[in-house]
């Protein structure tokens, strides 16, 4: 399971640079290449456009009608503040480092720029339906930070048992050591005992590790028992593990 090559998307909510300091942070560790994906909403665009839009100013607190060249004066500026964030974060740690900008849906966007990618890290306002979906969809693991603050804290890894206990765990550690402070692997499957035995096997390599972390079993993809697992363990970012592809034949 090594990672060459990680996909940040960006956007201008303030949890974008949790983010981008998490996958600097990851690609540092595993010696991967970060892309980096800054995407201009459509809905904002279309918004600008609408002649009876209006925006709230932040300090007066009136209502003003939004200016569609002051939103693309304001998304450059985002676009720039990304670059030198960028720079500032990839250069110490010697990480190769691309910026493009795109426009359309944040989701669409970094979905589609993942094919290729090894590792998509993405933050989120919360975790929520809209998470679950994008981790279901996303055809490469996928590590959330919801809300903003620091890119570092409990990390939670949702692993399904179809992926070897042996990549998983090495991946689980790899992400543990660039942005966790308390590592818990979720073994996610339908047969229960199946997943008992995943969490045994991932147990004796973590013991062989040295390293220490908790381990739960969900059954299936349940939303609601995923949801009240993570509202328990309070985790700073969350990590979804791609399933095994299935074998040619």
């Amino acid at each position: 399971m090594k990672i060459r090559r990680i996909v940040v998307g960006l956007d201008i909510a303030p949890h974008s640079r949790s983010a981008l300091a998490a996958a600097a942070a990851l690609a540092g560790e595993l010696g991967a290449e970060l892309e980096a994906l800054f995407v201009e909403s459509d809905e904002l665009h279309r918004l600008a456009g609408l002649p009876f839009a209006r925006e709230l100013g932040h300090s007066s607190a009136s209502a003003r009608r939004i200016d569609p060249a002051a939103l693309e004066r304001s998304l450059r500026a985002h676009a720039d503040e990304a670059r030198r964030a960028l720079t500032a974060l990839a250069g110490p740690r010697a990480v190769r480092w691309s910026l493009r900008v795109t426009r359309g849906s944040v989701t669409e966007e970094v979905r589609a720029a993942a094919t290729g990618a090894d590792l998509t890290v993405v933050g989120i306002s919360r975790w929520g339906p809209e998470a679950m979906r994008l981790a279901q969809e996303a055809p490469v693991t996928l590590v959330v930070l919801p809300g903003g603050g620091s890119a570092r804290g409990p990390l939670v890894v949702i692993c399904p048992v179809t992926v070897a206990p042996e990549p998983a765990v090495s991946l689980a550690c790899s992400l543990a050591r660039a942005i966790g402070e308390g590592l818990t692997i979720l073994a996610v499957g339908d047969d229960v005992e199946e997943a008992a035995r995943w969490c045994a096997g991932a147990a004796s390599l973590l013991a062989r590790l040295g390293r220490k972390a908790s381990l739960e079993i969900v059954r299936d993809w349940q939303a609601e028992a995923l949801a009240v697992a993570l509202e328990r363990l309070a985790p700073r970012a969350v990590a979804i593990v791609a399933p095994t592809p299935p074998a040619a034949g």
